[in-house]
């Protein structure tokens, strides 16, 4: 799930840099993030909603982020990077399971 917001993302920052239409652009994404409810019921079948909807908003930050650092030369500076780190950190203790 959280490469179909990176495919996403880049398509709308390919539109904003103009090397793609905005009409192309919001096509593409509208059809590639159609994708997301399917993949979400299916993870939900896994576990829960709430872990699932947190596993993916996480794990999508941390993609979109450093996708942006090193294919946009984005900046990310000062404590930015901390809040970075401490997603992993949650990534993480979402991954460990008490069962």
């Amino acid at each position: 799930m959280a490469a179909i917001d990176v495919v996403m993302m880049f398509t709308a920052k390919f539109v904003t840099l103009g090397s793609v239409s905005y009409g192309t652009g919001l096509t593409i994404a509208t059809l590639v993030y159609s994708v997301q409810p399917y993949l979400f019921i299916k993870a939900t079948k896994f576990e829960n909603m709430t872990v699932s909807n947190l596993i993916w908003n996480l794990t999508s930050d941390i993609l979109v982020t450093f996708s942006g650092v090193m294919v946009f030369k984005e900046s990310i500076k000062g404590l930015r990077w901390v809040a970075i780190g401490m997603s992993m950190i949650a990534l993480f203790l979402f991954a460990y399971t008490d069962d």
